[in-house]
């Protein structure tokens, strides 16, 4: 390998490695990362399967509510609060599309429920419950605004009665 094809190499691989950073979420929006997407023909397969879910605010994105970016490997998902997403619905949609759900990044408004066993996350609009994970998560009851990460193998096949964990990374208070 020439030292020209070396640094080649090495430049794709810095001007990918941004795709792995977190994204600037937005409410009511998810962002998945997604690993394999590379040309935007065989993406639209997988546009096409998510589109086709229930829970997504389809005024969004062209009037399907998706939105794949083939630079970041990165999938948004505009959603209707007033339905429950079913992340393994998400996870199906992609895979058969031919690629790997890496992260979910998420963005949620709900209110706090401490339990014994760790924090329940509902949802002031559609009632979906989530257990938060990580630090500074208040033990009061109180309405919040968290955001935070689900890593994959966490939603592969979940359903809207399984209680799917988020990697909390901000909190802050309700609006």
């Amino acid at each position: 390998m020439t030292t020209r094809n070396i640094f080649f190499f090495m430049s794709l691989l810095s001007t990918t490695s941004f795709a792995y950073e977190p994204p600037n979420l937005q409410n009511d929006q998810l962002v998945i990362q997604v690993k394999g997407v590379v040309c935007s023909f065989c993406a639209y397969g997988t546009e096409k399967n998510l589109s086709k879910l229930d829970f997504l605010n389809k005024s969004f994105f062209g009037g399907d509510g998706v939105l794949l970016d083939i630079n970041t490997h990165r999938i948004t998902l505009a959603l209707d609060v007033n339905k429950p997403i079913n992340l393994g619905a998400i996870n199906q949609a992609i895979l058969d599309g031919g690629y790997d759900p890496l992260t979910a990044y998420v963005r949620f408004h709900g209110r706090l429920e401490p339990q014994v066993d760790g924090t329940i996350l509902t949802s002031v609009v559609n009632g979906q419950m989530w257990r938060l994970e990580g630090d500074g998560i208040p033990t009061n009851s109180q309405e919040v605004i968290i955001e935070g990460r689900i890593d994959a193998n966490k939603f592969q096949g979940g359903s809207n009665d399984q209680l799917i964990p988020i990697s909390v990374t901000m909190v802050e208070a309700g609006r």
